[in-house]
């Protein structure tokens, strides 16, 4: 599908280019850029003030709007991995919902409409907790921040770096050999404190690069290896879904959950560089990172909405129940979750570069894969016998949540259920690119770029469920009667049998009441009894893929651009148009209702009559103009102009063939479905800025912003039948599912300010963004007229002081509340205000060694999360504080 629409923004675009036409008749005023590049002062990068005056100096000859940090900078913030860094550049915000940035979002565009490359190319990324579903944002807990030497973050884009970004596009690169000292030797030990786990954990990275006396080859090995005891306890409103009878928005369910991980994350990174001459060089970087992250995870719920004709002393807010109680027989129940989970990223990517006499030729080819998820889930139900009187309030800022049930005696608990099953995902692309640079003298124009890229990727996700009850699990075992689960439920006829219990333990961080007040599960024995066996009598299960849940994408891009750079007196920039061809098939099982929708694979249970895989094409081109032009206006003052078309691909899994929902044990359940014809997001965006750099390390500049947005993703309704297991019954779900909307518009100015006053130095920047979409309004269909991502005020400080032997940084990060989709419920979700206060410290014992001290979330802020009226509470989460202590030796 081709988009030929024209528009004010469009127009505009147009007629820059008739402005670069006329640029073609002035005389030319100096080299190409990359002589430019050759004449820009070389820093030595060795503390926080050099540090910055070269992010400066990199953006400051830069041709686009670009922000620039550097290797030296990242080393002393107190991140542990790439987003943590990106979150102090103007205008980027990041996600914590684990206490370490993972997600990011630049100039309210949503983290799935960013793209980040790792020296020009897409990195394959899977994730590894059960509930994300796969798309296109990168999840930056793979990429430690001690790998990159530089990233860049192009907030107006060039022909010449690849589509896919509404707000922003995020160039990471890694370091050479050859631009580092032979036998140069950099390492870091540390130890990590979190208050919320009570543990020090290791951390341990080392790099070592070499080259040879001609300086014509070199090697460069880097390993780091990161361990995380990861303690999440919270509050949780799984859902607020409207009660006919009560005419009013009641909670779901309402838990008090702990989640615990043991995070290990190893990664190893070798580039390989030849340069045999003053014409070719070669790089080949070979990339493979990993994070095990089993985890477990315990919720004790009441479920309000099921026992919503027995409330009572009900509080209504803005038409949601808030509070209220019920005297006996309510349904409560504990769910103990264990889950095997991990994800893995792997890149080999080969560059050459090639300078002729009258060209420079760069070829890069690559293949990157991802794979990850949850491999095996264990999910266990116990709960009261005969049910639970309580109350609730969630008003106050901090909730409060009782049981009549002593939820810490595990003879008070029965057996309800036990599911389970595995959830991987595959992340895998193959890239090809040229790009050929021809110096010319014609008018101001210096340079013609112009080249071609061909990617083809393929995302998947399979799903296979597991049950005890299944037939045939109870086979050959002689005196036994029923299935497996039977077996279980009659052994551990309470929560103090088998050796399930394990103590008690206290979540009172974030609530108030008695719920806070449980016992823990012993993962070592639920992982016995479910996969090993009970009594002498073997584990078993049925396997069944959920057929609605497995789907592949595969996705064909070819790219062809042409840019050309030109200089005058007084001005310099690019001008250039893109041109991508996309070609999309989503590929799912079409089958009949007759087996429930699943199909047992290693047993015969379940097969449905109808069973096929199905496939959907969905292709189409855009052309993508795009201008940059700075005028220098004096020699501390720079106004940069931009214009361009821009585009973001829907994410992976809102294009795929799936359909999931949740608990069907629930009043009025939920679920999402997808839809394989989206179309991707288009935009006209405009850039203007002024650059004042009235010092060496001193910068005072003002950015507007305007983006029109073609269309939005929205969503609309409908009600399918399930099969309930459980309850052996048929029930309705209301499943969301996302098509092409109305579009909308964006706006908003940066403001950032630095400046260094002898050692001591300080630095500041805000975002106002504005986002409107054109669809009106309607709360009763879920997302419609909201913009995912954007936080209205976003702002950043930080101050430092810094000797010869003594660094010392203090940096505040904060935004205001963003709406962040649907929940998995269906339900809009937002997050509140946050805000961080870091700090860093750092002392020389010598020229080569380092002592370092850092702290992360001093404040202990929490993550909160509402649905729509901050009334309507929907989690409360608390991470916690980490220290760091550590030392760093460079050779």
């Amino acid at each position: 599908m081709q988009h030929n629409k024209i528009n004010k923004c469009a127009l505009a675009v147009k007629l820059g280019l008739l402005v670069g036409s006329a640029v073609l008749a002035m005389p030319a005023f100096a080299a190409n850029e990359t002589e430019k590049a050759e004449q820009v002062e070389v820093i030595e990068i060795r503390g926080i003030r050099a540090s910055q005056e070269a992010n400066l100096n990199a953006k400051r000859f830069s041709n686009s709007i670009v922000d620039v940090v550097t290797a030296e900078d990242i080393g002393k913030f107190p991140d542990k991995n790439v987003a943590e860094s990106l979150s102090r550049i103007t205008g980027v915000g990041v996600s914590r919902e684990f206490g370490e940035g993972e997600k990011i979002t630049v100039r309210g565009a949503s983290s799935s409409t960013n793209r980040t490359l790792l020296n020009g190319q897409t990195v394959a990324t899977a994730d590894w907790f059960i509930l994300d579903n796969p798309g296109r944002s990168f999840n930056y807990t793979m990429l430690p921040s001690s790998l990159v030497s530089d990233l860049e973050v192009y907030k107006s884009p060039q022909a010449s770096i690849d589509e896919g970004s509404i707000g922003g596009t995020v160039i990471l690169r890694t370091r050479k050999p050859l631009a580092m000292e032979a036998n140069s030797i950099n390492l870091s030990l540390e130890g990590q404190y979190s208050d919320s786990s009570e543990k020090w954990d290791p951390q341990v990275s080392g790099m070592y690069s070499w080259k040879n006396e001609a300086e014509s080859f070199g090697v460069l090995v880097s390993a780091i290896k990161q361990d995380r005891k990861v303690v999440r306890q919270g509050f949780e409103v799984l859902g607020w879904p409207t009660n006919a009878d009560l005419d009013a928005k009641v909670p779901s369910h309402i838990g008090v959950p702990r989640f615990e991980q043991d995070r290990e994350r190893e990664t190893l990174f070798l580039s390989l560089q030849s340069r045999p001459n003053d014409q070719l060089d070669m790089v080949l970087n070979v990339l493979d990172s990993k994070v095990d992250a089993n985890n477990h995870n315990q919720n004790w719920l009441i479920f309000v909405n099921n026992n919503a004709g027995s409330l009572s002393n009900t509080v209504v807010e803005n038409g949601s129940i808030v509070a209220g109680e019920v005297a006996s027989g309510g349904t409560a129940a504990y769910n103990f979750i264990n889950r095997v989970s991990s994800t893995e990223t792997r890149a080999i990517d080969f560059d050459l570069t090639y300078s002729g006499e009258t060209y420079d030729l760069h070829t890069q080819v690559g293949h990157t894969e991802a794979k990850g998820g949850t491999y095996r889930e264990t999910s266990w139900e116990y709960g009261p016998a005969g049910g639970t009187g309580y109350n609730f309030d969630l008003r106050g800022g901090t909730p409060t949540a009782n049981t009549d049930v002593d939820a810490a005696d595990p003879t008070q608990f029965r057996p309800g259920w036990i599911w389970g099953g595995e959830k991987p995902t595959t992340d895998e692309e193959t890239y090809a690119q040229f790009d050929l640079t021809i110096p010319v003298q014609k008018g101001a124009f210096t340079a013609i770029n112009t080249g071609a890229k061909y990617r083809m990727a393929e995302r998947t996700q399979d799903r296979v469920a597991y049950s005890w009850h299944g037939p045939q699990t109870m086979v050959g075992n002689e005196g036994v009667a029923g299935d497996y689960l039977s077996h279980i439920f009659a052994t551990c006829y309470d929560w103090a049998q088998c050796g399930l219990f394990n103590g008690t333990v206290n979540i009172d961080a974030v609530v108030n009441g008695n719920m806070t007040q449980q016992m823990a599960h012993n993962r070592a024995a639920m992982e016995e009894i479910a996969f090993v066996g009970l009594n002498g009598v073997p584990a078993d299960f049925a396997k069944s893929k959920n057929l609605a849940e497995i789907w592949a994408v595969e996705e064909d891009i070819l790219a062809l651009y042409v840019q050309g750079d030109f200089e005058g007196e007084g001005f310099r920039g690019n001008i250039g148009v893109r041109y991508v061809d996309t070609q999309q098939t989503s590929g799912g099982y079409e089958f009949s209702g007759d087996s429930w929708g699943l199909w047992t694979i290693d047993r015969e249970w379940l097969t449905p009559e109808v069973l096929e895989w199905v496939e959907t094409d969905n292709d189409y081109s855009e052309v993508l103009p795009s201008l940059n032009i700075a005028f220098d206006l004096s020699d501390e003052q720079i106004l940069r102009f931009g214009a361009a078309r821009v585009m973001a691909r829907q994410d992976w899994n809102n294009i795929s063939s799936s359909i999931t929902y949740g608990s069907l044990n629930v009043a009025q359940p939920t679920g999402s479905a997808s839809n394989p014809h989206l179309m991707p997001q288009i935009a006209d965006q405009f850039d203007l800025s002024w650059e004042w750099y009235f010092d060496a390390s001193a910068l005072f500049a003002v950015t507007y912003f305007h983006k029109d947005v073609k269309s939005y993703r929205s969503f609309s309704t409908f009600v399918d039948q399930r099969y309930w297991e459980e309850g052996d019954e048929w029930v309705d779900v209301t499943f969301t599912r996302p098509e092409n909307g109305p579009g909308g518009t964006t706006d908003g100015f940066e403001v950032s300010y630095q400046q260094a006053f002898g050692d001591f130095g300080a630095s500041a920047n805000y975002t106002y963004t504005n986002a409107e979409r054109d669809e009106a309004r309607d709360l009763t269909k879920p997302g419609s007229g909201l913009v995912e991502g954007t936080s209205r005020h976003m702002m950043n400080a930080s101050v430092y002081y810094e000797n010869d032997s003594v660094s010392a940084r203090l940096m505040y990060n904060y935004r205001t509340e963003w709406y962040k989709g649907l929940h998995f419920n269906g339900d809009e979700l937002w997050n509140d205000s946050y805000g961080q206060l870091d700090a860093s410290f750092g002392y020389n014992l010598t020229d080569n060694i380092t002592l370092s001290l850092e702290a992360v979330n001093l404040t202990d802020e929490k993550v909160v999360e509402y649905n729509t009226d901050a009334a309507r509470l929907f989690s409360i989460y608390q991470n916690g504080r980490r220290f760091v202590a550590g030392v760093r030796m460079n050779f």
